[in-house]
């Protein structure tokens, strides 16, 4: 029997419950449907349903099956379409990983131009601080910031992100002049998705390295609340400039140690392969660098 129809009948009996079900949407009868499922799991070896006379559950590996299944059906799907429609069409679905502060913040603008300049293109943001694989992840590419773990990925550099320190105006009290020692006592607000080494580490005028090493008041995934949290006088932050910006405009922070050299980050776009990219995905690639080009000119 066709192995794809078998696979096709398989998700089909998940999604609809029940495996009649299942062959009325395909246009089989109950029968035929039961038969490509037993034969589907006959030459697996293993079970792939719970059968009951009220419903069907999986076994563990019809989950484990399920989802590769799925995988496999979508990438099919999108041979197909592929074939019919051309590689060098501008059109489809892009799944885009990005940080959640940085798609926040800075993104929106750039990528409105793009679906604006592609319609028939459609984005899936997905947000998250940290990296996600992104296979597991199924996202055709990914922004990243920071320091890479080694890998196969490929990149395209995009330019960097400058870090600072900040806190609320009354934080420091009546001092007015922000001494090292005095700022090294105080609470800090601990990014714990960060992923690049000289975190908390400023530097003066004669390269001399100082860590800000207070005690965490609090720890956090997510550099936008840390902001707040900072804002409300809780304690400093070290984050980049962009989460920074807005509250340091309107005086809800200031930036501390504004004279020494904080560490610059890494901005890149990953991906997992440049030789036979969709031409959409390569659009958005090429997007993307030609913004951050435009705003370093």
């Amino acid at each position: 029997m066709d192995r794809f129809r078998q696979i096709e009948i398989f998700i089909a009996a998940v999604e609809h419950g029940s495996i009649a079900a299942a062959g009325r949407a395909l246009g089989l009868s109950p029968a035929m449907a039961g038969k490509y499922l037993s034969a589907l799991e006959s030459a697996l070896g293993t079970r792939l349903l719970h059968r009951s006379t009220r419903a069907l559950s999986l076994t563990d590996a019809g989950q484990q099956y399920l989802a590769a299944s799925k995988r496999i059906m979508e990438a099919l799907a999108e041979a197909d379409a592929e074939a019919r429609d051309g590689r060098s069409q501008l059109a489809g679905e892009i799944r885009l990983g990005v940080p959640r502060a940085f798609g926040t913040q800075k993104l929106p603008p750039m990528l409105a131009a793009f679906c604006r300049a592609h319609p028939q293109i459609t984005l899936n943001l997905h947000t998250d601080e940290r990296y996600a694989d992104l296979v597991d992840g199924r996202l055709d590419l990914a922004v990243r910031i920071g320091q890479l773990p080694d890998s196969a990925l490929y990149t395209r550099p995009l330019g960097s992100i400058h870090m600072g320190l900040g806190c609320a105006p009354g934080l420091l009290g009546a001092h007015e002049r922000q001494e090292i020692s005095q700022i090294r006592r105080l609470p800090r607000l601990v990014f714990t998705a960060a992923r690049s080494p000289g975190d908390w580490m400023v530097r003066d005028s004669e390269d001399r390295a100082y860590a800000i090493d207070g005690p965490a008041a609090m720890r956090s995934d997510d550099i936008t609340l840390l902001v707040h949290a900072a804002t409300e006088g809780l304690g400093i932050v070290y984050a980049p400039m962009f989460a920074l910006d807005e509250a340091l405009e309107d005086g809800r922070l200031i930036q501390l140690l504004a004279d020494h050299r904080t560490t610059q980050l890494g901005l890149q776009i990953v991906y997992t392969d440049r030789h036979h990219q969709p031409a959409r995905v390569r659009a958005l690639i090429d997007h993307l660098t030609a913004c951050f080009q435009e705003k370093r000119a």
